[in-house]
């Protein structure tokens, strides 16, 4: 006899050196209009640890508190871990500086419920603020030089019809994963520690036959680049040693020799031009990315000089 319990969706957020974005995100999830889940905060080696004050607020959660900081994606698997043990259907991993409406993650499961061979399902993602503004809708990859680009950026959500589409990227703001798609593929590689490590995740699940896939009439207000900065030295190591790490993944043999150019203008529009020629903090922690990637260090393996130690939350990779 089939079950009419509607599935299990285990909600895993992350949160580092932070309560108040935090609270507004488990506020946005308590809730939400679905009502067979549970919810996991992941404490991912704040100083001091702030994990025991959130759970005082929400008695519900289950907390994980992590003695160090794990990275992003070393902080986020050991909430899917968990989710998994826990028994989850699927698991909504949610960034603390992202808010859910109401509605939002039941329309996410009715998708992906009639949908078998979506991976993970994400909200339209909003500006916090102007919540009138798309952040994110969709995006297609290039993985010749490991980009992906965003569509549709900017554009007005009040007043249009923003129907559910695929997506070939989409990045693990509040990204609902289907348990069975993470056992087929796996979690996130924590050899990236922080940026790329969902890029990274997306074209494994894509070349296992797996898609992804946005759902317009579900909105989530995004804050982004909080703590890191668009243009930190630390976001700027990580991102371009992470990327070359794709690269050499998930471009065709002989790119570099092919397409130098190319990447060399790519990194420099994406990287050099965006924090500026004078910013020799940026420009060392870019060659020390390079450096890095080129003697295989892996992992959450640098801290730089600007008070920024190491990441533990969506807010914290993002943000400024």
């Amino acid at each position: 006899m089939q079950s009419n319990t509607p599935p299990l969706v285990v909600s895993v957020v992350l949160t580092w050196n932070d309560t108040e974005l935090t609270t507004k995100c488990l506020s946005s999830v308590f809730a939400s209009s679905y009502e067979n889940r549970k919810v996991i905060l992941v404490d991912n080696g704040s100083t001091p640890p702030c994990g025991p004050q959130l759970q005082a607020r929400f008695p519900e959660v289950t907390l994980i508190q992590l003695e160090s900081n794990q990275g992003f994606s070393g902080g986020a698997n050991r909430g899917i871990e968990k989710a998994l043990e826990m028994g989850a259907d699927y698991v909504h991993l949610i960034g603390n500086d992202s808010t859910l409406a109401v509605e939002t993650q039941e329309k996410l499961i009715r998708e992906m419920e009639e949908q078998p061979k979506v991976a993970a399902a994400s909200p339209i993602l909003l500006d916090s603020k102007d919540e009138t503004m798309v952040q994110f809708y969709r995006a297609s990859l290039d993985r010749e030089l490991a980009m992906h680009h965003h569509h549709n950026v900017g554009d007005s959500y009040d007043g249009e019809h923003w129907p559910s589409t695929l997506s070939d990227f989409i990045p693990c703001v509040a990204l609902c994963f289907r348990a069975a798609a993470l056992r087929d593929v796996g979690l996130l590689d924590e050899r990236f520690g922080t940026c790329w490590e969902d890029y990274d995740l997306c074209v494994r699940f894509h070349d296992a036959g797996w898609l992804y896939l946005t759902v317009g009439d579900a909105p989530a207000t995004h804050v982004g680049s909080v703590t890191t900065g668009k243009t930190s030295p630390y976001i700027t190591y990580y991102t371009v040693r992470n990327r070359l790490i794709c690269l050499q993944r998930y471009s065709s043999r002989g790119i570099w020799r092919r397409r130098g150019f190319a990447l060399a203008k790519s990194f420099w529009r994406n990287q050099i031009k965006e924090y500026g020629l004078m910013n020799w903090s940026c420009h060392w922690a870019f060659l020390t990315g390079v450096v890095d990637y080129l003697r295989n260090s892996r992992g959450e393996s640098r801290d730089f000089a600007n008070g920024i130690q190491l990441d533990g939350g969506q807010n914290n990779r993002k943000a400024a």
